[in-house]
């Protein structure tokens, strides 16, 4: 993961141009293919979740001399992720998804596997999303989608998962 990053560089002309480079760079492993998903923390600005074929990692980018995750899942078996996200509700919880379904990884029980797991896909799950407004039913919604049909399913979030 490189962090880019944008400072200004004089010319002759007196205008300001623009040059990118390169501010960090943080490693997590050698993979023949890129990382499936990035994403921010809606609680804390500076967590990252990467997702990559059979782990993901959380870095925080602020820890100025610390370039290594501060946690790496131990890798899946019999399925690769897809595609991973914070929980918009939970600050602990983390959903990544499979391509036979689910893992939901809550911090605040357990750190060394997925504290439920949902084995029901038919066809590997490509794309993750939550409802991020409030349900008049107090109920939230994620949205993910399949491989082989394009079908989108929404998927109510189990209770112990939404509430703090």
């Amino acid at each position: 993961m490189i962090d880019w990053s944008v400072r200004p560089v004089q010319t002759s002309d007196d205008a300001p141009k623009i040059a990118e480079y390169v501010k960090r760079t943080y490693d997590s492993e050698k993979e023949n293919r890129p990382g499936l998903a990035l994403e921010r923390s809606p609680f804390f600005p500076n967590l990252i979740l990467t997702v990559h074929n059979f782990y993901f990692a959380l870095f925080k980018i602020s820890m100025e001399a610390y370039e290594k995750p501060i946690f790496k899942s131990m890798n899946t078996t019999g399925a690769h992720n897809t595609c991973g996200a914070f929980s918009p509700t939970r600050p602990g919880v983390v959903f990544i998804t499979k391509t036979n379904g689910i893992d939901i990884w809550d911090f605040m029980d357990r750190s060394d596997k997925p504290s439920l797991v949902f084995n029901f896909a038919t066809s590997p799950f490509m794309y993750l999303k939550f409802q991020y407004f409030k349900h008049p039913d107090n109920k939230q919604y994620m949205a993910y989608g399949d491989k082989d049909s394009g079908t989108l399913y929404l998927y109510e979030v189990p209770s112990q998962m939404k509430n703090c």
